[in-house]
């Protein structure tokens, strides 16, 4: 195994693709965090409606109202303005004032039942006397008709805790492009590895077939050591491939943490629990348009973010949780070229076969795809971030099975490529 990965190390062909890979990431790294200068850290408040409300039912409730809704529209401005001028404490609590009434709005103006659909109502309520907030449900009577459209308090929910953990940690809001010893790892996991990683498994192993067949003719001639050469082989290809990804990641976490240190590590991402916990596909069909809004390290499309399935994730935990779809990934991509090698004699028909039928399994499922056939295409899920955060229609946990599924397949297959098929 170790002779494996030191020999693919020492030829020039390899080091020329890892060279032109580091490239390519140290050119990421230095745009991304051009434009993190320029990006807001969080989408706008989105305000309090007041079509709904009569001053007919008591005009004067109604006159306090009103100016509780410009204190709100107050509160808004002054947030706006300390994110301008990178006030973040002050910005932060602003956003959770905001947000808390905003959320408690959406409540009071619904007509779902509040104890089946409100979901963290609690949590708003305890945020509510902890900042001293006024409680709106006293202007329930002047609502003349309730809403139907009731998704607004997710997003407004969502913000407030959101900004409430980094208040209480201590965090500054950073932008979706941010890079730093804790995100650089999750920005070269969904920019640059989606693509790169299947071409970097297949430049870099479509030669083995002709470097290995000497040794593979006496080696799958003995049959004790037939069964543990095949899986040797594997676990040393998918090693020699993760250390090139993962080992120049680990120098720019070590290079950035005097700059910026590792404080965000504890930084909040927002998740999409259903798809993390079960087979949950987003069924949004007859949209005509994705919007993404931005919400610090996630950018999601709105009617992902304005759903109750978003829950606060530190970091650290999503870094480790794409880390792990990515090992599965190479393993599934290392699989793959290894049969298709098996089963063709000419190694440039087997490379470009296995890139034709990863390039037409992701044109059939673009990331923004909604098409429920894909949850079975493993390309679905070859950006494990997009799954695990909400942006893809397609789960982290579908994600898993669905790629392990694949990978133990074309173990079974490989297997039996080196018992039926001649070197």
């Amino acid at each position: 195994m170790l002779f494996n990965i030191k020999s693919n190390l020492k030829r020039k062909e390899n080091l020329i693709l890892v060279v032109l890979f580091i490239i390519c990431e140290i050119a990421l790294l230095f745009i991304l965090n051009t434009k993190s200068f320029t990006e807001s850290p969080y989408q706008t408040s989105l305000g309090i409606s007041i079509a709904s409300v009569s001053q007919k039912n008591d005009p004067k409730l109604y006159q306090e109202f009103m100016d509780e809704v410009n204190l709100i529209r107050q509160a808004i401005d002054k947030s706006e303005q300390d994110g301008k001028e990178k006030n973040w404490k002050s910005y932060c609590e602003y956003k959770v004032k905001v947000s808390v009434l905003e959320a408690q709005w959406y409540m009071v103006t619904s007509n779902m039942p509040n104890d089946s659909y409100f979901e963290h109502a609690d949590v708003l309520e305890e945020l509510r006397k902890e900042y001293g907030l006024p409680d709106l449900s006293q202007y329930e009577k002047l609502i003349v008709q309730k809403s139907n459209d009731n998704n607004l308090y997710f997003c407004s929910m969502q913000q407030a805790r959101y900004f409430d953990y980094l208040l209480k940690h201590d965090l500054t809001p950073i932008t979706y492009s941010y890079v730093d010893a804790s995100s650089v790892s999750l920005q070269i996991a969904r920019y640059i590895l989606p693509v790169v990683l299947p071409l970097l498994v297949g430049l870099l192993l479509f030669q083995q077939r002709e470097r290995r067949a000497k040794t593979e003719k006496t080696i799958l001639t003995i049959s004790g050591v037939k069964r543990k050469y095949v899986r040797w082989n594997l676990i040393s290809d998918v090693l020699f491939v993760l250390l090139v990804v993962f080992l120049p990641i680990l120098v720019y976490m070590i290079v950035l943490v005097p700059f910026k240190g590792v404080s965000n590590l504890i930084y909040p991402v927002l998740y999409y629990k259903p798809g993390f916990t079960g087979f949950h596909y987003w069924d949004t069909q007859g949209l005509d348009h994705i919007e993404l809004v931005a919400s610090g390290l996630t950018n999601m499309s709105v009617n992902q973010f304005t759903t109750p399935g978003m829950e606060l994730m530190p970091l650290w935990q999503c870094t480790l949780f794409v880390t792990f779809g990515l090992v599965l990934s190479t393993t599934f991509y290392v699989l793959l070229i290894t049969v298709l090698s098996k089963l063709m004699k000419n190694k440039y028909l087997s490379l470009l076969v296995f890139l034709v039928v990863l390039g037409l399994c992701s044109f059939a499922s673009p990331l923004g795809n909604m098409q429920k056939i894909n949850t079975f295409n493993p390309m679905s899920y070859r950006d494990f971030g997009m799954n695990l955060l909400g942006t893809s229609y397609f789960g982290y946990f579908a994600g898993i099975v669905i790629v392990g599924l694949y990978s133990v397949i074309l173990y079974l297959v490989s297997k039996w490529c080196a018992k039926k098929v001649r070197v």
